[in-house]
């Protein structure tokens, strides 16, 4: 089994810090009485920006991108933690990396700020998407396998932000 070294050990729990800090207080910032039309809007939003680091990751590596059908499926995190050629992946395109990186960035403070506004949906959808952003995140981070990415971006985020726009 592997085991993150210390410079993973606090990336991870520092996102994690990161994201409770704005659950905390995104309530704050967000209108109580926003509408069922606005939360799905939102959640496209969302869905729209994770596409386009997906896209985006996948030319920043020099994988073929493509649409894929967004059901929701379990990852093994034990196979992503195991993964070979975490943080070793090619970069043949910068500018790409960087978009992907902003584009997933700004799905996770949407999804962050759309949290107090999806209180009657199911708390399994939510919670898939907030932690599947961060593997996300984390699989950027290392530039790992897209295959890897895929199955998150796709099968986790996308599938379960599906489930909360019906």
């Amino acid at each position: 089994m592997k085991y993150f070294n210390k410079k993973q050990t606090k990336l991870i729990l520092l996102s994690v810090l990161v994201l409770s800090f704005s659950m905390g207080l995104a309530p704050s910032l967000q209108q109580n009485n926003a509408s069922a039309q606005d939360a799905k809007a939102s959640v496209q939003e969302v869905s729209t920006h994770v596409n386009e680091a997906l896209k985006a990751y996948a030319t920043a590596i020099g994988e073929k991108y493509f649409e894929a059908e967004h059901a929701p499926i379990q990852v093994n995190q034990t196979l992503i933690e195991q993964a070979k050629g975490v943080g070793e992946g090619k970069l043949v395109d910068r500018g790409a990396y960087q978009s992907a990186q902003e584009h997933l960035k700004t799905a996770q403070l949407l999804f962050v700020g759309l949290t107090p506004e999806l209180k009657n949906s199911n708390p399994d959808d939510v919670i898939e998407v907030q932690s599947g952003l961060l593997m996300l995140q984390n699989m950027f981070n290392y530039r790992a396998a897209y295959n890897l990415v895929e199955d998150v971006g796709f099968g986790v985020v996308l599938g379960h932000l599906d489930n909360l726009a019906k």
